[in-house]
């Protein structure tokens, strides 16, 4: 019986039901577990093969690719029973593939980041734009006419209230656009929204 431990690693591949169906029945039958009859099959296949450098078969031992910059980037996630379901539906919501919801999810969370997802940060950007030309208008209209007594004193105060809430809307939207974009380019954490 071969004897895991904490470095033990996984060796999976996907085959039919049938087949899967097959070998557990083959396990059992040698009182085995399918895991430990694939563990005594692949100590066996290693055996009959001799000495293999890890370097001679392209093949990249786990912790050398973990510590090599750009090839860990892509990882495999078994996900829990009506997980992926859920993600994609998030993700369609979002106008985004599931994959990369799940990748700006991952990010989000490492990077202790608040990056949106792309067509959100794209709604964003036109609200800016929108609250920056009614900050125009506005400022149109708060201009002094030309009478020498206003007919609505606190017409003026009021618009210039508005104008100035307009701007302050205006430029806590461009910050956040500004903190996406610096947050998903360089990688920085606190990002806050």
């Amino acid at each position: 019986m071969t004897k895991t431990s904490r470095t033990s690693r996984v060796i999976a591949t996907r085959v039919p039901p049938e087949t899967r169906a097959h070998f557990v029945a083959l396990a059992a039958r040698h009182h085995l577990s399918a895991s430990t009859l694939l563990a005594k099959m692949v100590d066996e296949v290693l055996k009959t093969h001799g000495d293999i450098s890890l370097g001679s078969g392209g093949q990249r031992s786990l912790r050398e690719t973990e510590n090599s910059v750009g090839l860990a980037d892509r990882i495999t996630l078994r996900l829990r029973n009506g997980d992926r379901v859920l993600a994609a539906e998030r993700a369609q919501s979002r106008g985004m593939k599931t994959a990369s919801y799940l990748a700006l999810l991952i990010h989000n969370h490492v990077r202790d980041a608040a990056v949106l997802p792309p067509n959100e940060l794209d709604q964003i950007k036109v609200t800016n734009a929108q609250l920056a030309a009614l900050g125009r208008q506005l400022r149109m209209f708060g201009m002094p006419n030309t009478l020498a007594h206003p007919v609505a004193p606190d017409l003026g105060e009021a618009i210039a209230r508005v104008r100035q809430e307009v701007e302050e809307a205006r430029e806590a939207a461009a910050a956040i656009v500004r903190r996406n974009l610096v947050s998903w380019e360089t990688g920085a954490g606190s990002a806050r929204a």
